[in-house]
């Protein structure tokens, strides 16, 4: 992984394209977003959004557009009501698509990047797990040189 690095980022943050569930890895508590490639719609990387140490979550498999987002005050306060279970590192992030529509997942880590990956690629985000669609006869894409992640400030925003 040279020349690999991670950018601390605040949230919210908007992407304005197509994202479906990937995957869900119920054993290492990890929920996988993806975007492909789009020429027509002149999207030319792969999109993934990883997220790590998941607790709970309430989402849903296709996202027109998606802004994931801190929970307020509130809406933590009932997530926290609904799950009493200690939350130690996790945070409520709050994924909107549409008025009305907000979904959430509790979780330790949220991660994104793009890459030219071709839409076969298994993940660059969590490339140890075997993914049904890896080909290992097929040649690794670049990794994407950046990859994000929400700056921690250690309260709501």
């Amino acid at each position: 992984m040279s020349g690999r690095r991670t950018e601390l980022v605040d949230l919210p943050v908007t992407f304005e394209r197509p994202l479906r569930l990937f995957t869900y890895i119920i054993g290492h508590s990890q929920v996988l977003f993806r975007s492909e490639p789009d020429s027509d719609a002149e999207l030319p990387t792969t999109l993934e959004i990883l997220f790590t140490d998941v607790g709970a979550l309430s989402i849903r498999d296709h996202y027109q557009s998606l802004t994931i987002r801190l929970a307020t005050g509130p809406e933590e306060e009932q997530l926290r009501a609904a799950d009493e279970r200690p939350w130690h590192d996790w945070r409520a992030f709050i994924l909107e698509s549409e008025p009305g529509s907000n979904s959430h997942v509790i979780a330790g880590g949220l991660f994104w990047a793009e890459s030219p990956a071709p839409a076969s690629y298994s993940s660059f985000l969590i490339p140890t797990y075997d993914l049904p669609q890896f080909h290992p006869d097929r040649p690794l894409p670049p990794e994407p040189s950046t990859i994000y992640a929400p700056y921690p400030r250690g309260g709501n925003a």
